[in-house]
């Protein structure tokens, strides 16, 4: 008996937080999705329960459902370039032996060790109209300046800082992956007269997939919550209350006091990350079986 209950014992202080923080928070939110405010008679409106009213209202939402548009042309973007740029450099950095690999890892990995507000604030005055570098060095050789936070770029601005935040992350990750191959496997390779591109293409590659099809699922989770970046960079310049579901659904709790409504709209958010998960991790059982 006693052995059956040290395992739990050792798990329960995660367990506690986990439920406290995660799985309560969660079943609040769905509750109190299903209310609306209703006024009785003379007083005060009143939480009454509404079903699934404010799940139709965020579904026929013009706003909510633009910015489930830019979150999705954002992650076709932005997903498969981020990824795409940490495979490259951790084949690279595989490649590179001795303290030059050493420099490189850590050039590259800093950027993720930057806190995000900080890192929201370094980009917003490298985009600031007025204040940007790379305006003043326009400006020297009379060319206009690039407002890089207007309303046609501010999503792609957003996607820079996202980009150059994670990438590092993901080449540490993919990085770690070529190590567990064995090198008896290059070896091989080798002797059979494979040269550097065809050892990427025919053996790192194919044997970097699940951690390459991990990191996709991972990149596109951390898509549809991202908030940090451009609730940061709203004070310097027009930032759409809309630019990403998470800005929008904050907005309706913290500024319109719409609590039951942002509840709704943050399920429905989950639902989708849950459902494009889940399309990604069955796509990589198909390809296991092929």
């Amino acid at each position: 008996m006693r052995h059956r209950l040290t395992p739990w014992l050792f798990l329960s202080p995660f367990l506690l937080a986990f439920t406290v923080f995660y799985l309560a928070p969660v079943f609040y939110a769905l509750y109190l999705s299903l209310f609306i405010k209703k006024r009785v008679g003379f007083g005060p409106a009143q939480d009454v329960f509404g079903g699934l009213t404010n799940y139709a209202r965020a579904l026929s939402d013009t706003a909510f459902l633009q910015s489930l548009s830019n979150i999705a042309l954002f992650g076709l973007v932005q997903v498969p370039l981020m990824v795409g740029l940490a495979v490259a450099l951790a084949i690279v950095l595989d490649a590179v032996k001795g303290r030059a690999q050493r420099v490189f890892r850590t050039v590259f990995y800093l950027p993720y060790t930057i806190p995000t507000v900080i890192a929201g604030l370094l980009w917003g005055y490298l985009y600031s109209k007025n204040l940007s570098p790379l305006n003043q060095t326009l400006a020297h050789f009379g060319q206009p300046g690039v407002d890089l936070l207007s309303s046609s770029v501010i999503l792609w601005s957003v996607a820079n800082i996202v980009t150059w935040t994670w990438t590092g992350y993901n080449m540490i990750t993919l990085y770690a992956a070529l190590q567990n191959v064995s090198g008896d496997i290059y070896e091989a390779a080798k002797i059979d007269g494979a040269d550097g591109w065809n050892l990427t293409r025919f053996i790192k590659l194919p044997l970097l997939r699940p951690t390459i099809l991990l990191t996709v699922i991972f990149s596109i989770i951390g898509t549809m919550q991202i908030f940090s970046e451009p609730f940061v960079l709203r004070p310097l310049g027009y930032v759409p209350d809309n630019i990403t579901p998470n800005t929008y659904i904050y907005l309706a709790a913290a500024r319109d006091t719409q609590y039951a409504y942002a509840a709704a709209m943050a399920i429905l958010i989950a639902l989708v990350t849950f459902v494009l998960s889940g399309i990604l991790l069955r796509y990589a059982r198909l390809g296991e079986r092929a």
